[in-house]
């Protein structure tokens, strides 16, 4: 038997359920056919200006929603409430776009639908990520000329570190003494903007972060936030991304880990400077971060730090190749290995096998040991990193330290929700990342700096 509770709120109902109509019938006359899907089609009518993830509700998730489902992506009713399907939507949105992959609308996501507002991480119900108020203005100008073109971290220092202090200063973040060192402060006052923003806290001022200062270049690259999907940089003149790298270096992949996640830089040397390629990509590192080499030991979970050239290996068929995979080739510059069944990456320390590849079955292919057929997404593609590899490598003899054995860059692993995992002691970017960073590589001119 229905309740009285139920039939004397049956009227009140059906006005809001009026109301919410009305709501929806305005909010979607602010929006045009897509020629395409993806194609952003929001007036400025239609705008959010804080982050919405899981939880949020009201007017800014209905125009997420009419948004998505008009470019092609099946936000489910527009009610206003993020639930399971819009979240489903939105992360299909980010894989596809090569944006930064968790469910959560931020200023990257917003601004690639075309509905992020100019008015900041300011107001509507929020759900996923912090939006508190900035600690001073939020909105004062960049210093005049003031630019940077690359992400700016812990250890980085110049001209464009004062660039930074001195943004971050005018809008009320003190990063301690403008003196172009980016230290502890520098690094405090980039969390606290970012937290303000809603934008990805890392305490990396990349892209994202130095385009919510004002203060990244047109030159720049346009990777997609501060650890967010990046893309090609038009050529950007940087600093050259390490020192004491070897002469003939002529593409660096800069890995500037931070916990389990890593800011990702791809630099490229035109014969006369090093060139942004592509910066701020979204990597993963070991479950236990990153350790140097000298201090790593096989299992400890951690990514092994330092300076790495692309890797060789030798298969038993005398196949010498750097790069490999279950998948397709993505037209790399070395030499690809389609794996085949009977691929085993020895990582049993002590062995004289350790750390190189051997021809076993499943069954003895065990352990430690990485039956490279089996991982068949994670290693779709992959390229070696040049970790403790060839003749003097140690941890093939007994009593050795096992330094590190099977450290690959290669595609993240996901959870059940579709979150990227830390790896067991790689490198891993996503699929678009990778394919691009794959082809860039060059044998003898490619190294790593994982740090």
């Amino acid at each position: 038997m229905p309740s009285p509770h139920r039939r004397g709120a049956r009227p009140s109902i059906g006005r809001r359920v009026g109301a919410v109509a009305m709501a929806i019938a305005s909010l979607s006359a602010v929006f045009v056919a897509a020629g395409t899907a993806g194609s952003p089609v929001a007036s400025a009518a239609c705008s959010i200006s804080a982050n919405l993830g899981l939880g949020s509700t009201g007017p800014a998730v209905q125009c997420l929603q009419q948004t998505l489902n008009a470019q092609g992506f099946n936000s489910g009713p527009v009610d206003g409430k993020f639930g399971s399907v819009t979240y489903r939507a939105v992360r299909s949105y980010q894989q596809a776009k090569g944006l930064y992959v968790d469910g959560i609308v931020g200023r990257q996501t917003g601004s690639a639908l075309g509905i992020w507002g100019t008015g900041g991480s300011t107001g509507g119900s929020t759900g996923g990520g912090s939006t508190g108020g900035s600690s001073g203005g939020g909105g004062a100008p960049a210093p005049a000329g003031c630019t940077i073109s690359s992400s700016l971290r812990v250890g980085s220092s110049g001209a464009p570190v004062r660039c930074l202090q001195q943004a971050l200063a005018a809008n009320g973040y003190s990063p301690g003494p403008v003196d172009g060192a980016f230290g502890s402060q520098t690094r405090g006052a980039v969390v606290r903007f970012q937290q303000a923003k809603g934008l990805y806290v890392d305490g990396i001022a990349g892209r994202q972060t130095g385009t919510a200062l004002g203060i990244w270049g047109s030159g720049g690259s346009t990777g997609g936030g501060s650890t967010g999907g990046g893309t090609s940089g038009g050529g950007a003149t940087c600093t050259p991304p390490e020192s004491g790298l070897p002469a003939g270096a002529r593409q660096v992949v800069v890995v500037t880990a931070s916990g389990t996640r890593a800011d990702v830089d791809l630099y490229v040397h035109n014969g006369s400077a090093w060139t942004c390629a592509r910066s701020n990509m979204s990597g993963r590192v070991g479950r236990s971060g990153v350790t140097p080499l000298a201090n790593r030991r096989s299992g400890d979970g951690s990514t092994p730090g330092g300076v790495f050239p692309l890797g060789s290996m030798t298969a038993p068929d005398g196949q010498t190749f750097q790069f490999f995979g279950n998948g397709v080739n993505p037209g790399v510059h070395g030499t690809w290995r389609q794996v085949r069944n009977g691929d085993c990456w020895v990582a049993t320390p002590n062995t004289a096998a350790y750390n190189t590849l051997v021809t076993r079955t499943a069954a003895t292919c065990t352990g430690d040991d990485e039956f490279l057929i089996n991982y068949q997404n994670a290693y779709s593609r992959a390229a070696i990193i040049g970790a403790n590899l060839g003749p003097n490598r140690s941890g093939d003899q007994a009593g050795e330290p096992p330094l590190a054995a099977a450290i690959f860059l290669h595609r993240h692993s996901y959870d059940a929700a579709g979150n990227s995992k830390p790896t067991a002691g790689c490198v891993s970017l996503n699929n678009n990342d990778l394919v691009a960073v794959l082809q860039a590589l060059v044998p003898g001119q490619a190294f790593f700096v994982i740090r």
